[in-house]
């Protein structure tokens, strides 16, 4: 060896994620989940943990010590997911005024935010409604429309206690809508966001109005 030459190799050979010599486990929780993403939206929502565990350079058994089973991954990847509506949601509501467009721009968000990653969308979505982790879904996803449904019914004199069930209502709907739509791909985005914004909002929109006409000058029955 020269003077001054250091002892450290040129190059150093670096180790694969997983279980190095010794037994501690180099992949991070936050490692594997994101090579997860990166299989799914590669290879669709019927990757497998197989395939998972490939993409994350690990053995199943590290993948299954790391994150837990498919259900644990789902649930993992869901709250993940749920983060990026909500924040495009928030960011897209949170300069309208008018309750119409508000409403009309937090279903836009909530479609365009399922559009870009929809494989995603429908791996989480996999869990049969009823499960724990499809209910944690719902709830996360509803928590922004609750509170715009409480606003407005509040302004309106309704009270808010009516907004989580508002928000329940519009959430499986949309939940149903995008599922089958990112599956079969029958109008695109705008016309997706047009239908469901007319359908829902005709139901919102004139309750928020308040009574009609006719029902503030109907007589009472005896």
């Amino acid at each position: 060896m020269t003077p001054g030459a250091s002892n450290v190799p040129a190059t150093i050979p670096r180790r694969r994620p997983g279980r190095p010599k010794g037994g501690q486990i180099v992949a991070d929780r936050a490692t594997i989940l994101a090579a997860a993403v990166s299989v799914i939206r590669r290879q669709g929502p019927d990757a497998t943990m197989d395939d998972i565990a490939a993409g994350a350079s690990v053995t199943k058994p590290i993948l299954y010590r790391t994150i837990g089973d498919k259900a644990a991954l789902m649930n993992a990847l869901s709250e993940s997911l749920v983060d990026e509506i909500d924040r495009a949601v928030a960011a897209g509501t949170k300069s309208e005024g008018d309750p119409r467009r508000a409403f009309e721009s937090a279903i836009r968000c909530y479609v365009e935010a399922v559009e870009a990653d929809r494989n995603l969308f429908l791996f989480v979505n996999a869990g049969a409604p009823g499960t724990e982790p499809f209910r944690r879904l719902v709830d996360r996803s509803a928590a922004s429309m609750i509170e715009l449904f409480g606003d407005a019914r509040e302004r309106a004199g309704l009270g808010r206690d009516g907004a989580r069930t508002w928000a329940w209502a519009i959430v499986g709907a949309l939940q149903v809508v995008t599922i089958m739509w990112v599956r079969d791909d029958h109008r695109d985005v705008d016309q997706i966001i047009t239908d469901v914004s007319q359908l829902l909002w005709s139901g919102v929109g004139p309750t928020l109005a308040g009574p009609t006409r006719s029902s503030r000058t109907r007589a009472p029955q005896t």
